[in-house]
């Protein structure tokens, strides 16, 4: 699946590159339509009917003067020649920017019935012939006097000042336009860009979760097979992959069964079989995270059953005797402890006995300390085979050892330490003369301290001594 999904990693990313390319080529063709659209819809109409509407109030301010003219009492020649006149004067208008005529053309159409003069011999016809983009206004002319209507003026001005401003408009929108779409570029070189940097650094992702010496796994929520899974992960669990690209194993199952952990938890040991069924001990932890788009969690295994091993054998090697193989008196001393804290709680009887070699440094003298170290060997051997799974068996120091009895009265200790003791004496030794004898010293525990509770055992000891060994005293 790994190989699966990093051989498809590069095809993703050109696909997606291209709809990156997409998404902002159709953005920069759709603000070129908008601008484009706001401009022959919107804009130029506006610009244009504004630029008629001076165009007909300019025209209207310069024409209504003539209509003086009509109530002066001018014959008809002279009216026609003021009127010729007056139009010279307006068509000798022009623009400051260009030196343009503002009015290009006048059209005076006089109505005949209110002159005795033949048809069109008072009309007046100036400017250019044709004028087919001027702004026309067509302006009614009144006899100031009589309030008739006289004539009616056309007047064609200029439409210079409006394809200058349009011009002016739509050059700084092609700027605006070439702006937004110089940005829209730079926006996809910089996504472009980014996306190939993410391209990468996901491909170093996936080599460095690949190449990891420690089995990490990706897994899918809702799911209970593994979405991905590092070589390393394979080899440890025995994982394969099954008809729906899942990978799982017997030891995914087993891990699966216990329960993953919540992933705001600290890293917790967990037991993880082998192929033979052999435990494994493994620290796992859980980051939560989206893969794919979909919420996983990066399952991590430490495998620390060789740290374990060592852990436990160095606990064992603290709290047993070298020598003897049986619990040192470190160890007694906590579980004696114990022991009393439950006697303490549920009121059971527990009992001791404090062993003695007799003459054991005579032993050591006469025989040599290899021969002192065989009897301590075989009389912790026999402590050991003479009590119960519960009871402990410790050297206490030297040639002294404590067992420790629960739930055993005085008269159960001395029955278990008396047996002891004759096993001990019947034992056959390599020396001919060599005969090993023990003395112990019994005590029941009546709700002393510890100390005191060891202390009346070894005065026991002590009196079994002074008594002539070989003996068990309570």
């Amino acid at each position: 699946m790994t190989k699966r999904l990093c051989a498809t990693s590069h095809p993703q990313s050109l696909r997606s590159e291209r709809n990156l390319a997409l998404i902002f080529g159709l953005l920069a063709l759709l603000l070129t339509a908008l601008i484009a659209l706001h401009w022959f819809l919107v804009l130029e109409p506006t610009l244009r009917m504004e630029a008629e509407s001076q165009s007909i109030a300019l025209a209207a301010a310069h024409i209504k003067g003539i209509e003086k003219l009509f109530g002066n009492g001018f014959s008809p020649k002279q009216l026609k020649a003021e009127l010729q006149t007056a139009f010279d004067d307006m068509l000798l208008l022009k623009g400051r920017p260009t030196g343009a005529p503002f009015i290009r053309k006048i059209d005076l159409t006089f109505d005949a019935d209110l002159y005795d003069m033949p048809p069109g011999s008072l009309d007046v016809h100036l400017g250019e012939a044709s004028c087919a983009d001027c702004f026309v206004a067509t302006i009614p002319l009144y006899d100031p006097h009589q309030h008739l209507l006289v004539a009616v003026a056309k007047i064609y001005s200029s439409p210079w000042f409006f394809e200058h401003l349009a011009k002016d408009v739509w050059g700084k929108l092609l700027w605006v336009g070439a702006i937004i779409l110089c940005l829209i570029a730079v926006a996809w070189l910089e996504s472009s860009r980014l996306l190939h940097r993410l391209s990468d650094s996901e491909a170093n992702l996936r080599h460095l979760f690949e190449a990891a010496p420690f089995p990490m796994m990706l897994h899918e929520s809702q799911q209970f097979g593994l979405y991905q899974a590092n070589q390393a992960a394979k080899d440890y669990l025995g994982l394969t992959e099954d008809a729906q690209g899942y990978l799982s194993s017997e030891g995914w199952r087993a891990i699966q069964t216990t329960g993953l952990s919540d992933p705001d938890t600290a890293p917790r040991e967990i037991s993880v079989p082998t192929l033979d069924g052999t435990p494994r001990c493994a620290l796992i932890s859980l980051i939560p995270l989206r893969f794919s788009g979909k919420p996983s969690r990066l399952i991590s295994l430490v495998d620390v059953s060789e740290m374990k091993r060592i852990q436990d054998e160095l606990l064992t090697a603290s709290l047993t005797d070298g020598l003897t193989g049986l619990r040192n008196r470190r160890y007694l001393f906590q579980r004696l402890t114990k022991e009393i804290e439950l006697v303490n709680r549920y009121d059971h009887p527990l009992s001791i006995v404090l062993f003695d070699l007799d003459h054991f440094k005579s032993v050591n003298d006469t025989y040599g300390h290899r021969a002192g170290d065989e009897v301590l060997i075989r009389a912790a051997t026999t402590l050991a085979s003479c009590i119960r799974d519960v009871d402990v068996a410790g050297r206490y120091g030297g040639e002294e050892f404590l067992l420790i009895l629960p739930h055993s009265s005085a008269s159960d200790a001395i029955e278990v330490a008396e047996r002891i003791r004759l096993t001990i004496k019947g034992l056959a030794w390599p020396q001919p003369k060599l005969r090993v004898t023990v003395s112990g010293g019994v005590c029941e525990y009546h709700g002393e301290s510890l100390d005191e509770f060891v202390e009346a055992a070894d005065s026991h000891l002590y009196a079994a001594k002074e008594a002539g060994r070989d003996r068990i005293v309570a």
